[in-house]
């Protein structure tokens, strides 16, 4: 039978029409939807996902930066994909009408560079209207610049502050009617110099150098050249830029509720893949540098490294060593051990403990709130001291599931003072807002160590090993996310870098600077003094109770002029700002009349590139081929580290003309630096600005007039050198 006169004997006509034609399968018609030009890359997600809910969620997030709106756009999406754009709406909706908006805008009041620092991008979609017939610009913030606009405002920035300088110097110096007769009259130009370039750069949001030393009136001739050079370095702009643009973004993020135990605690996933990386990139410079010391002899820095405090291991196990030291200590002085938390008032919370935002949140950063903690802190050992009591032992700071931070004290003090001890940290804890809902609760905690119930450093060995590395903490649950303890370390590590919090501080007690220069002399005798003698052995074998107590012969709490030993520093060359750091070479006996210092660094090591070395031994090795006596090879040879030594080595040796150069040109231009220092006493012709040359013959200083104007062509923090 025929199926299909089968089906026309009930349908005829479309039976009919089916043998006549054929079956064809048609879709539902979808009308086409250009794409909108404007859109940021999340917007387009969205658009992409669905042109229909569009219009709704891009009224919500058309204000926020690109690199907060990406998580709404990925929260929306993947609602929308387990229930249904209704229930999509509704999420959006509701999170937005919490106040997301208000607090992204308070957040970015707290930072002025954000407008002061901004450049247009495009336009913005506005649903195919033009508004007063002109597209409209979108203009986006430092917050929102990639790497290169950062780098391009750097450059135009150091460029201009070098012009004021040129402009500056042609007008009050080269064309004074009147010469300078007194070195006042020459520190009150340059004072009026850096005035006006700091004022330049506090328009652009950035603090000057040494700024509150000039408000103080403490600005000196050394700061001030200082000062005038990084405000015109292009380096010195990037870092200040940067460091601006990564802790607004992490700020707002936090605003937005991306920082809390329901989406990333302690830290966004931004940060952390920003400290995954700078990890990995410390690890591969590691790996490829090598260190060279006076005789030649290479190491690698790679085992150098981790056998230093920057190896986390290390770094935990020292200050587990320091923390026990010191209740042994307690237990030797009869003293009582205290376990203090301290938090911060609720409106510098951002996110309750259990989710949803804090209302009455002030717009603080985690760095706002550990200066306050901090300042609070200062207060309240200002009025233990007035009271004498000297606790000692040791702060941990770590985050909230917001990145709020609080601090953990483990103290110790003698049983009478305690009770006291208590009401004055409670006093100054509650003296903010101590009136609100659960201050009296939670500002203040205090628990007393019980020491035959166990160890007081075990109290604290879990905030060690959780701000550090998560050491043995395997089977630990993180009390703030119910996550793993160590899982959670790299969220804490990413918090700490990412806002430059010194998560450990030591609270009296003598230095461990010196601790850790007397364990580098690997115990033996030092000659003519038994107490240093005592003091080393102690190191050296880990002691740190017997350490701390021959410090202050003692006295736990011994002031710094009462301590035995003290660590003995050497200036470092200038670095190109004209800075002079200082590095540890030991320590000396402080209690002697004369100073007999304790060398621990007798070696000076240069860091060189592994690569480099190999290219060394392979000419060597060829050089060996073709002749049957070569030069002893040196660690120098051919290294480019090699032109930075002679270039210090030149000037030290000729310090006598450096002098007279920069004492002849101080009335006319800014100190030269090294390199231009160099040039010119090598007889060379060097030229001031578009006016003057210098020329340093027969010990003497040539100023010499331009024939006609000199292009400049000199970057930030150098003139052209001809």
């Amino acid at each position: 039978m025929d199926v299909l006169r089968f089906v026309d004997e009930n349908r005829p006509l479309l039976g009919e029409k089916r043998v006549s034609e054929p079956f064809l399968q048609r879709s539902p018609k979808i009308d086409y939807q250009p794409q909108p030009k404007g859109l940021t890359p999340a917007q387009y997600e969205l658009f992409n996902f669905d042109a229909d809910a569009f219009p709704f969620a891009y009224g919500y997030i058309q204000d926020l930066p690109d690199y907060l709106s990406q998580y709404f756009v990925k929260r929306y999406i993947r609602t929308f994909r387990k229930g249904n754009r209704r229930q999509a709406n509704t999420w959006l909706r509701e999170t937005m009408d919490k106040g997301v908006l208000a607090r992204v805008e308070g957040v970015m009041k707290r930072y002025p560079i954000t407008t002061s620092i901004s450049r247009v991008k495009g336009s913005v979609y506005t649903f195919g209207v033009i508004k007063g017939k002109k597209v409209q610009q979108k203009v986006i913030g430092l917050d929102e610049f990639s790497v290169q606009d950062v780098e391009t405002f750097s450059k135009s920035f150091a460029d201009a502050l070098q012009e004021m300088v040129v402009q500056f110097e042609d007008k009050y110096i080269h064309n004074r009617t009147k010469p300078l007769k007194s070195a006042e009259e020459i520190d009150q130009i340059f004072t009026a110099l850096y005035k006006k370039m700091a004022y330049y750069t506090q328009m652009k949001g950035v603090e000057p150098p040494f700024y509150r030393q000039f408000q103080q009136g403490n600005l000196d001739e050394n700061r001030c050249n200082i000062a005038l050079e990084k405000m015109r370095c292009e380096d010195w702009w990037r870092t200040k830029l940067l460091m601006a643009r990564s802790q607004i973004r992490e700020h707002l993020m936090i605003a937005v509720g991306q920082v809390q135990k329901k989406a990333s605690p302690y830290a966004s996933r931004e940060a952390i893949a920003e400290w995954r990386l700078k990890k990995r990139k410390a690890r591969e410079f590691i790996k490829q540098m090598a260190l060279i010391d006076e005789d030649g002899e290479v190491l690698e820095l790679e085992e150098m490294f981790y056998k230093t405090v920057s190896n986390p291991a290390i770094r935990r196990a020292e200050l587990m060593v320091r923390m026990r030291g010191f209740e042994e200590i307690a237990k030797h002085l009869g003293y009582a051990g205290e376990f203090y938390t301290l938090t911060a008032p609720s409106s510098y919370h951002a996110v309750h403990s259990q989710g949803g935002f804090v209302a009455n949140w002030n717009f603080s950063s985690p760095k706002d709130t550990q200066r306050y903690l901090c300042n609070l802190f200062a207060k309240i050992r200002a009025a233990l001291s007035r009271r004498g009591i000297r606790p000692f032992g040791f702060r941990v700071v770590e985050p909230h599931h917001d990145g709020t931070p609080h601090w953990h004290l483990l103290l110790f003090m003698p049983q009478d003072q305690v009770q006291e001890c208590r009401e004055v940290f409670k006093y100054y804890a509650l003296e903010e807002d101590g009136d609100e809902k659960g201050a009296d609760e939670h500002r203040f905690t205090a628990k007393a160590i019980d020491w035959e119930k166990g160890s007081a450093t075990g109290y604290i060995a879990k905030y060690i090993a959780k701000n550090i590395d998560g050491y043995a903490c395997d089977d630990d649950k993180d009390e703030e996310t119910g996550e793993s303890l160590k899982d959670m370390a790299k969220n804490v590590s990413a918090w700490a870098s990412k806002w430059r919090i010194r998560q450990f501080q030591q609270i009296g007690g003598s230095p461990v600077s010196v601790w850790r220069e007397a364990r580098r002399k690997r115990g033996g005798v030092v000659e003519g003094d038994e107490a240093l003698t005592k003091l080393v052995e102690a190191a050296d074998k880990g002691d740190w109770a017997e350490y701390t107590l021959l410090q202050g012969n003692g006295d736990p709490c011994a002031s710094r002029d009462e301590l035995l030993a003290r660590t003995c520093y050497e200036k470092r060359e200038p670095n190109k700002y004209g800075e002079v750091s200082k590095k540890v070479i030991g320590f000396f006996n402080q209690q002697m009349k004369s100073f007999k210092a304790v060398l621990t660094r007798t070696k000076v090591y240069r860091l060189v590139k592994k690569s480099v070395l190999k290219a060394q031994q392979a000419e060597r090795s060829e050089a060996l081929k073709h002749c049957e006596r070569s030069s002893p090879w040196s660690s120098v040879n051919n290294c480019t580290e090699q032109k930075i030594d002679n270039l210090t080595l030149f000037l030290n040796a000729r310090q006598n003309d450096v002098e007279i150069v920069q004492k002849a040109l101080k009335p006319i231009c800014l100190p030269l630096n090294d390199r231009q220092l160099a040039y010119l006493l090598k007889g060379n012709l060097l030229v001031l600005n578009h006016k003057q040359s210098v020329r340093f013959i027969n010990n003497k200083v040539e100023i010499i007039p331009n024939q006609e104007p000199v292009p400049f062509m000199g970057d930030a923090g150098e003139w052209f050198v001809q």
